[in-house]
């Protein structure tokens, strides 16, 4: 099969979008395919699944309006080549526009994106000599995609297959009326093009089903199982977030470790939480967030250094906001914190609210922490420091993992949906 994803971002195992995809199509399974990737941000990629690439940069096309060919960029992936400074510059622009709301700049996105001016003879000639039998996107950037499927799925053969990874179709109601028509019609294009949709939760299938009329199954992350269940316990309890911090969980992680420096204080049993995150750390959030020898921001590191360190730490932290705002935009989510949790081989501490999928989900997982009501953590993060049962915690989380996500069973149902379609 030929293969062609929309994503976002770049294919990067080091951030959650790369990697879910790595995790759904890693060469184990796939090793007969072709995998071609066009993304809209500057980084350049960094996995072991795709080499064929075509980046389509906002910036080109603000630059190139009336030089439109020069608008995208073929490549073929080398991995030696240097990115660091491109992916630093562009995370710096990323976290001002979404930590300051500057609405005015998705507008002008929007219709940038809209205006078609990116779709040259340099991007119908990779989509056309591709000519790929699987379209495959997580659902977002609406203004972008819904053109880009529209193309493919009149000039080629391929069928069109997209994930629902968040609520965004009611959240456009969030947004700047001048946006909201444009990008719900967007929206509803995609789904309509599409020839099979997934979704994350359970709860987003259910939602969506009703709202589309349309059949949805679930596909999340599966397990890779590195790392043997942990059997020692670190003389200093080691609580380890690695994530992004947006949607409030800066502020909930501020808690935890407020939480675990009050315990140091009075009890004879330490504790320390690492942080680890690619996020651009502001004076506030380094304020915040590092409380001597009881929190420290490790910065961003690879994921197979990721998956070391959540098999060494004692707990592995999932956290979602417990403010209304935040609440409302993840509710149907599921976090790959979770998936990057059960398969570390530690235990896992879950906090949020109980109305949201990805604690829902944790509820019902043995052996996994979880903590539902803000005014508790003090207490429960303290009682969790003394734990005698940490081993035994993890042992039951791998027992329910190697049954319910197992990451090879995931890809053969996957590879088997995407045949079956193409038979159609």
């Amino acid at each position: 099969m030929k293969i062609m994803i929309f994503s976002n971002s770049e294919w990067d195992d080091t951030n959650a979008a790369g990697n879910t995809l790595s995790n759904f199509f890693n060469k184990k399974n796939w090793a007969e395919d072709d995998f071609y990737n066009i993304y809209i941000r500057g980084g350049k990629p960094n996995n072991n699944v795709c080499k064929n690439y075509y980046q389509l940069l906002l910036s080109d096309m603000i630059k190139n309006h009336f030089r439109k060919e020069k608008i995208g960029n073929f490549f073929i992936y080398d991995p030696k080549e240097d990115k660091e400074q491109a992916v630093n510059n562009e995370r710096k622009i990323i976290d001002f526009i979404h930590n300051h709301s500057l609405n005015f700049t998705y507008l002008l996105a929007d219709h940038i994106y809209r205006k078609r001016k990116w779709m040259n003879k340099k991007f119908k000639k990779y989509i056309n000599d591709v000519n790929p039998d699987i379209f495959y996107a997580h659902v977002n950037n609406f203004s972008i995609l819904a053109p880009i499927i529209e193309y493919v799925k009149n000039n080629t053969k391929a069928k069109i297959v997209v994930l629902l990874t968040d609520d965004l179709y009611n959240d456009i109601d969030n947004k700047s009326i001048l946006r909201r028509k444009k990008m719900k019609n967007d929206f509803k294009n995609i789904i309509n093009m599409s020839d099979k949709i997934y979704a994350i939760s359970d709860e987003l299938r259910k939602e969506y089903s009703i709202i589309f009329n349309k059949k949805i199954d679930i596909l999340r992350k599966g397990c890779v199982f590195e790392y043997p269940v942990k059997k020692h316990v670190n003389e200093i309890i080691k609580f380890v977030y690695a994530g992004n911090l947006y949607y409030g969980r800066d502020d909930l992680l501020s808690k935890v470790a407020h939480a675990i420096e009050k315990s140091n204080s009075k009890n004879k049993r330490k504790a320390l939480l690492e942080i680890y995150t690619g996020a651009t750390i502001t004076e506030e959030l380094n304020k915040k967030l590092n409380i001597k020898d009881c929190s420290i921001i490790m910065g961003k590191k690879n994921y197979d250094e990721i998956k070391k360190i959540m098999n060494d730490a004692d707990y592995n932290l999932q956290v979602e906001s417990f403010e209304q705002k935040q609440i409302d935009y993840v509710k149907y989510s599921f976090s790959t914190k979770i998936i990057d949790c059960l398969q570390s081989g530690s235990a896992a501490i879950a906090i949020g609210p109980n109305n949201i999928s990805s604690i829902k989900y944790m509820k019902q997982i043995p052996g996994v922490f979880v903590i539902d009501d803000v005014n508790k953590i003090d207490e429960k993060i303290q009682e969790l420091i003394n734990n005698n049962q940490i081993i035994k915690n993890s042992e039951m989380i791998r027992r329910y993992a190697l049954v319910h996500h197992d990451v090879n069973k995931n890809q053969k149902k996957l590879k088997n949906d995407f045949l079956k379609i193409i038979k159609e």
